[in-house]
């Protein structure tokens, strides 16, 4: 649709050239819901149109005294707006972009903090569970590294349950008494890969 019925394009272009603040305002009044329009309807968002109409209002202020040559200010209107568009929009791509492979980059580091420091624990424990005695040892590791249940290794030792489950307990005792020392220090490693 245009704009254009009984307005003298020409003047105001002329105008606007010279600096004419008043010119602008014609100008920004008149064309504002065409620049918006268009905007909304390639971003599909309000709150960015609003910016499109801002910055190519600002655009064509800082360029004014280039517009007297102009033969249609619609056409003008809708290009620059167009191309101020696709570059938001290649800007968008580009920060998302990189948002994620900071985001990748950073899952990635913590995988790698996480995996050392379980290393390190499963070091400690293979030691502390090599001081247990060891039918303590035999039945800790048939419970936890094996996933028997206390009835399996009684069935398997051929001793009873409850046997199996009083081992069982000195052995878990045993380890959370060894272990404790530690666990400041992979609280202190946990504490400093986060930071």
């Amino acid at each position: 649709m245009s704009l254009n019925s009984s307005f003298d394009e020409s003047k105001l272009l002329l105008e606007l050239s010279q600096g004419s603040e008043l010119a602008f305002t014609n100008l920004y009044n008149r064309y504002k819901n065409l620049v918006y329009s268009t905007a909304l309807k390639i971003t599909k968002s309000k709150v960015l149109s609003e910016e499109v109409v801002q910055d190519v209002f600002l655009k064509i202020w800082q360029n004014h005294k280039n517009l007297e040559n102009i033969s249609n200010l619609e056409n003008y209107l809708f290009i620059i707006s167009r191309n101020h568009i696709f570059d938001m929009i290649k800007k968008i791509a580009r920060e998302t972009t990189l948002a994620t492979n900071i985001d990748y980059k950073n899952i990635s580091s913590e995988d790698t903090d996480t995996a050392i420091k379980d290393d390190q624990y499963n070091i400690i424990l293979s030691k502390i569970i090599e001081q247990l005695p060891p039918q303590q040892q035999k039945i800790y590791k048939m419970a936890k590294m094996g996933g028997l249940s206390h009835q399996k290794i009684g069935e398997d030792l051929g001793i009873s349950t409850e046997t199996v489950k009083k081992h069982m307990a000195q052995a878990l005792k045993f380890v959370r008494l060894k272990i404790s020392p530690y666990m400041n220090l992979f609280m202190t490693l946990l504490l400093f890969f986060q930071i």
